[in-house]
């Protein structure tokens, strides 16, 4: 028999409360991801908080999604944690959205590594927890550079842009993805800003602390960024569930090379381009610990004189299933890209680009 009644607008959401560990005297929007703190508290010790509390997402908590903010969360001056409802996955809810979106078209994945409020959801990582299938058509982006070819100035504050004349001081939001300084290797810190000042059509000045990390670059910083109309970016859609996707993050390649860097473990990394490089970079992928363990790399822009490398602390297997990988790929070029497993060894599962595998 059918019911009496059908109500449509009801959609299927897992609510969950939360203790949610953030920073005092900020706002964090609806719609952004967060992660579980699993380590909390003594390791030896049973901790059942470790299934309740939650932070932003990081490179180090990637591999434990948690779910999205139900509702805008303020924390007061002198406050640094409270309780706030989220959405797990398996939801159909509203997330806020880095890209344009199509409905039930391809999926985005929710960013690590940016600091308080940045976790939007933006490019494609790994299908799972922490990935977002678009059910709405929605135009959020206003301009976006993701290859490493934006400026911005010696300030930390001042960015500049093709066109900003439609543009809305304190609404819309940037995001700075990664900067750096050619000359000295000073590495910009990824962040989500609002518009304090257009100072002319293809100038802004962005509202917050200098993006800068440590001293005043030598030069402009080159960069990566996007422009979100904030009036206009909270999409619904279906959180996936299942394994978890380890996220995204987004990073630069130190000028002057470095052979001690470590990778975020799972997930996709971003690596930032648009740089003349004065040394190589190198990824040392340290084993993996879970079976089944996904990591990827996609090069966004081109880096110049040198290259960036993947190279593995155990000898893996290469694409045609040989035990003999060592270095997995050199990456120079835009859309060289990378995908390794962990099955007790690493093994190179796809790669479009760059040099031979080594």
């Amino acid at each position: 028999m059918q019911p009496a009644a059908k109500v449509f607008g009801q959609p299927t959401v897992k609510e969950k409360w939360v203790y949610f560990t953030g920073t005092a005297s900020t706002t964090y929007d609806q719609g952004i991801g967060l992660c579980y703190n699993r380590d909390y508290g003594t390791a030896g010790d049973v901790d059942w908080e470790r299934d309740q509390r939650v932070e932003v997402p990081s490179t180090s908590n990637n591999l434990a999604f948690a779910g999205v903010l139900a509702e805008k969360v303020v924390f007061s001056a002198n406050q640094t944690s409270k309780w706030v409802k989220i959405y797990e996955p398996g939801s159909v809810c509203k997330f806020k959205a880095g890209k344009d979106t199509v409905v039930n078209v391809g999926y985005l994945t929710c960013l690590a590594g940016g600091g308080d409020n940045t976790s939007i959801f933006l490019e494609k990582g790994f299908l799972g927890r922490g990935s977002v299938i678009p059910l709405q058509t929605n135009t959020t982006v206003l301009e976006s550079v993701q290859d490493g070819t934006g400026s911005m100035a010696t300030d930390g504050f001042t960015l500049t842009v093709t066109a900003s004349a439609d543009w809305t001081v304190g609404q819309d939001t940037i995001v700075i993805l990664a900067s750096e300084d050619e000359g000295s290797s000073k590495i910009g810190a990824v962040g989500r800003y609002s518009i304090d000042t257009l100072t002319s059509g293809t100038e802004v000045i962005i509202n917050g602390s200098s993006t800068i990390n440590g001293a005043t670059p030598d030069a402009a910083l080159t960069c990566s960024y996007l422009v979100t109309d904030s009036d206009n970016d909270l999409v619904e859609g279906y959180l996936m569930d299942g394994e978890e996707s380890g996220l995204i993050t987004w990073i630069s390649t130190p000028n002057a090379g470095d052979t001690d860097a470590a990778p975020m473990m799972g997930g996709v990394t971003y690596v930032n381009g648009g740089l003349t490089l004065a040394a190589d970079f190198d990824f040392d992928l340290p084993d993996g610990t879970i079976y089944g363990e996904r990591i990827g790399f996609i090069l966004m822009g081109t880096l110049a004189s040198y290259v960036m490398t993947l190279d593995l602390n155990t000898t893996g297997y290469k694409l045609a299933g040989t035990k003999d990988l060592t270095e997995v790929l050199t990456m120079d070029a835009a859309a060289d890209i990378s995908f390794l497993e962990w099955c007790y060894n690493w093994r190179h599962l796809a790669m479009s680009g760059g040099t031979t595998e080594g």
